[in-house]
């Protein structure tokens, strides 16, 4: 697509063809990363609308970027083991 054809485009033109989302898949700011993590893998998305514990207000999106990037960059430790089970495949986290 050439940048001329988009630019009479606004992302609201994006947003009211698609319709109102529907949020099934959100979790609280007190959710845990692997409980995040899980729920994207298990609905194949990449991210989650993040609300309030205690007043259920939207806060943020997380996405699996986001947690990516915190693992990376932070000093989290966690345990974390790399098996290949006895083959030549790649090895797979556990």
């Amino acid at each position: 697509m050439k940048t001329a054809a988009l630019e009479k485009y606004t992302v609201r033109d994006v947003l009211e063809y698609r319709g109102n989302p529907q949020l099934y898949h959100t979790i609280n700011d007190v959710g845990t990363v692997e409980d995040a993590l899980a729920l994207m893998r298990d609905h194949d998305i990449v991210s989650l609308p993040v609300f309030d514990s205690n007043s259920q207000s939207f806060v943020d999106i997380v996405s699996v970027y986001d947690i990516r990037d915190y693992i990376i960059h932070s000093k989290v430790s966690y345990p974390l083991s790399v098996s290949t089970h006895g083959t030549s495949r790649k090895p797979r986290l556990e």
